[in-house]
This record gives C-alpha cells, structure tokens and sequence, in this order.
C-alpha cells in the first residue's frame, strides 16, 4: 500500500508538473505567435500593399488582444487609412487608440497623425480650380488646432519641427482666405466687414506672413472711411514692425501724405 501510494503521489506530481510546464510554453507560444502574424502583416505593410495587410492587422488584433502587438496592429491599419488616403476612417482609428490606450509610448505617434490627416485634407491647389484659400476653411481650422494641440502637448516629440512648418502653412491659408473676404467686401464698399476681417485675421493667424499686407489693407480703408488717424496707426505699424515688408513702402508713401 505504501509503494502504490509513492507511485500515486509521483504520478500526481508530474501532471502538475506537465500541466504547469504546458501552460508556461502555451503563453510563450502565445506571444510567439503574435509577433509571427504581426511581422508577416508588417512585410506587405512596407511594401505598399494594404489590401493584404489590413485583414492580418486586423486577425493580429482579434487573435492576440493580450499581447503588445494588438496595440501595434492597430496602429498599422490607421496607417493603412492613412495610405489609401481614407482620411475621416484614419481620424477614427487613431482616435480609439488614443482614447483605449492612453499610456501607450505610441500616443504622440497617433495624437500628429490625426493632425495629419486633417492636414491632408485641406483643398489643394489644382490648375483649373480656386485656389485653396477661396474654398472652404472647416478642414485647415481643424488642422490647425489640431497641430497646435499636438506641439503643445509634446514639446520634445521627433514630428514637432514637421508639425510647426504644417502650422506656418495653415496659419497662411486661413490667414489669405480672410484677406479673400476683405477685399470681396472693399469691392461692395463694406468698410466696416473689411476692418473686421483684417483684425480677425491679424488676432487669430499671428505668425502667417501676410501681417503686413492686412495693415496695408486696414490703413488704406480706413482713408476711404476718412479715419486719418487710425489710417496712420495701421501705416505706422507697417513701418514699426515689418520694416522690410513690399508694404513698408506703400505705409511710408502714405504716411508721408498724412503728414506723419
């Protein structure tokens, strides 16, 4: 009796023993196997082939939910929206991976492509068409708030030099199309909308480059107005700040008939 139960309690034993050995190699082979799916996704990622690379993404993300690579196959089918230029789907994607995994390393990655992908989507110049800042603004604001969110959040990031010079160009267009509007408005003799725009322009888009050319614009509205003296602060301003502005100038040659 005492040899049958040695021989029970070793056999017990070792099927704990095979269970708890079995469980250890099943998690490796968990992990195993999700970096396998995953690099297998990456190899048609990288080379420009998203048809196949999306659905593996998305089995990666299915099959593995507990490893690192489910976050990272996420990741990879936002990008593959980005690539195929579907941007309001890659907004949507980046947006769930900031939202459901807010201490990912990967979050200022997602946070500039959302950023991205509004920029992408402000109208480009084509031959036969209006240009940009003639059309509709709604996708340049969102970049631009974007953007500025996304520097501001994550001074040190790699993209921020990449993020600013996106910056300097929305900060132009949106920055244009108000000057657009002012003049539409000089056309029709609307004095008061021009001054508006200009000053819209010169608080919201400091930065854009055309601060000179609105001052130009203020100044010389303000003279159809019969307003000589905020004609001469906008010329003066010209001169203070944008010395070497075309539109210095034209503020000086004004400047010299107010007698200033």
């Amino acid at each position: 009796m005492r040899i049958r139960s040695i021989v029970m309690l070793l056999t017990l034993t070792g099927a704990c023993a095979t269970s708890s050995g079995g469980g250890g190699r099943s998690g490796m082979a968990y992990g195993e196997n999700a970096q396998a799916d995953y690099e297998h996704a990456l190899l048609a990622f990288r080379k420009g082939n998203c048809l196949d690379a999306e659905p593996e993404f998305r089995a990666v993300r299915r099959k593995y939910p507990y490893s690192r690579y489910a976050a990272l196959a996420e990741l990879r089918v936002a990008d593959c929206k980005m690539m195929q230029d579907e941007w309001a789907e890659a907004v949507t994607a980046y947006r769930q991976f900031v939202r459901f995994r807010p201490s990912h390393s990967q979050i200022p990655y997602a946070r500039f492509r959302i950023a991205e992908a509004h920029f992408q989507q402000i109208p480009s110049e084509w031959l036969l068409s209006p240009p940009s800042h003639e059309r509709d603004q709604q996708p340049t604001q969102e970049a631009l708030r974007q953007l500025r969110r996304y520097v501001l959040d994550f001074p040190e990031a790699e993209r921020v030099g990449e993020a600013r010079q996106m910056i300097e160009k929305a900060l132009r267009i949106l920055a244009a199309h108000e000057l657009y509007v002012a003049r539409f408005y000089l056309r029709r003799d609307a004095y008061p909308a021009v001054i508006n725009r200009c000053r819209t322009m010169l608080s919201s888009y400091d930065g854009s480059g055309l601060e000179a050319e609105a001052l130009l614009l203020m100044g010389e509205t303000y003279l159809e107005m019969a307003d000589r003296e905020q004609a001469r602060r906008a010329f003066q301003e010209i001169v203070d700040r944008y010395p070497e502005a075309d539109e210095a100038d034209d503020a000086r040659s004004h400047l010299r008939t107010l007698g200033t």
